[in-house]
């Protein structure tokens, strides 16, 4: 009787794999013609769709990768002021690399004009690396 459940729920989850598979497949299959005609600065309609599409399917991928990693980083944080008696300086080193960051995927990003970054700068440092990107 056991057996007959456990086989009962290793083949949805199974299928569920491929079905992740299959999508992930797909979605490089349609975000490949759309990361050329990015590169052609092409204002098409269809050029401007497909970005639209490739941006939104990224992000959903994405979007719950980074705020897991925000989460983390907020609670390893926490962890850290108190474990260092109240130094807010060392949990905001931990806080703001975890906390800013891009959280959601533009067409800017998939034409190379924004750069994506997961780790995040301070806002401290955003004005630098701005006036660096500039020269």
């Amino acid at each position: 009787m056991m057996k007959q459940l456990l086989s009962f729920s290793i083949v949805p989850m199974k299928r569920g794999a491929v079905g992740v598979v299959l999508c992930a497949f797909a979605f490089m299959v349609c975000l490949a013609p759309a990361m050329g005609w990015a590169a052609e600065e092409d204002s098409s309609p269809s050029n401007e769709a497909a970005l639209g599409l490739g941006s939104g399917l990224l992000t959903m991928l994405y979007l719950p990768a980074k705020i897991v990693y925000a989460t983390l980083g907020g609670i390893v944080g926490g962890f850290t002021y108190g474990l260092t008696g109240g130094n807010l300086e060392t949990a905001k080193s931990v806080w703001e690399p975890s906390f800013y960051g891009t959280y959601v995927i533009t067409p800017d990003h998939l034409k190379g004009n924004e750069p994506v970054r997961f780790y995040g700068p301070s806002p401290y440092e955003e004005e630098t690396y701005l006036t660096e990107r500039v020269n």
